[in-house]
């Protein structure tokens, strides 16, 4: 329905209909006190286009037969109710729809960084859950990835941090039962907070000027005493024991390094 110039609104207290013109509306940002029970309401919610009398119109419009009986908010009723409400201003929201329909289109903002935050956190959990497997040789991503892969799949057999892998202690000297030949013991660690899989043992001898003289990488069959072995408890010492033949007296230096 399309709004002419001469209008109509009902009191949301007490029901009386009165006419209002749209400049009326405009200074008392569509406020109006009524004239009969002296309460301000918001003649938006009811205004309507002006009507004569009608017989068929129920009460309390009724009461517009009688043109002394009609009301209008003439200026000092205008004055009184902006007076009232310079304090108060109120939005176009207000005006139509109430305080509390004002109230949710201010929280609106607040909903939004919400949702942006929340976006956010599930991309970078994406990034992190597809980024898995090489981010694992960070320490300070492996407590988050760990909790991603509680409740989505993860290939523990791929959960690999190398550099977690440490030697504990070597014992390099001559084989006792074989000539020309070495035996090498020692241990290592775990330290991540996972089981790796084990890893080659890369032993290289060096003379007294640092030139590299031999290396040779071992798998776990052959340096680990117990067989059937395949992951490295996290936290847990692992015993290993080699025998290499002896290079002689150029080799001083030994060095071990775990390798893929």
């Amino acid at each position: 329905m399309q709004l002419g110039d001469n209008l109509q609104t009902t009191c949301l207290h007490c029901g009386s209909v009165f006419r209002i013109t749209p400049d009326q509306l405009e200074m008392a940002r569509g406020q109006a006190r009524c004239s009969q029970c002296n309460q301000v309401f918001n003649a938006l919610f009811s205004l309507e286009n002006y009507t004569e009398h009608d017989p068929q119109s129920p009460a309390p419009v009724s009461h517009l037969s009688e043109p002394d009986h009609r009301f209008e908010l003439d200026s000092q009723q205008t004055e009184q109710v902006i007076k009232s409400l310079v304090d108060q201003p109120v939005s176009l929201n207000e005006a139509m729809y109430g305080n509390n329909t004002a109230s949710e289109h201010h929280y609106k903002p607040v909903y939004w960084v919400i949702g942006i935050i929340l976006m956010l956190i599930f991309i970078l959990v994406q990034i992190i859950y597809y980024q898995r497997y090489p981010l694992l040789s960070s320490p300070q991503y492996q407590q988050q990835i760990l909790n991603i892969c509680q409740l989505l799949p993860c290939d523990e057999d791929r959960f690999i941090s190398l550099a977690q892998i440490n030697l504990i202690e070597r014992h390099v000297f001559s084989h006792p039962t074989r000539d020309n030949a070495l035996m090498i013991t020692g241990s290592f660690i775990n330290r991540a907070p996972f089981a790796q899989p084990l890893p080659k043992l890369q032993v290289s001898l060096s003379d007294i000027q640092g030139n590299l003289i031999a290396n040779r990488q071992f798998t776990a069959e052959e340096y680990l005493a117990q067989q059937n072995v395949h992951h490295v408890p996290a936290g847990k010492a692992i015993p290993f024991r080699l025998e290499i033949f002896d290079p002689g007296t150029q080799a001083l230096t030994y060095e071990f390094e775990f390798v893929s």
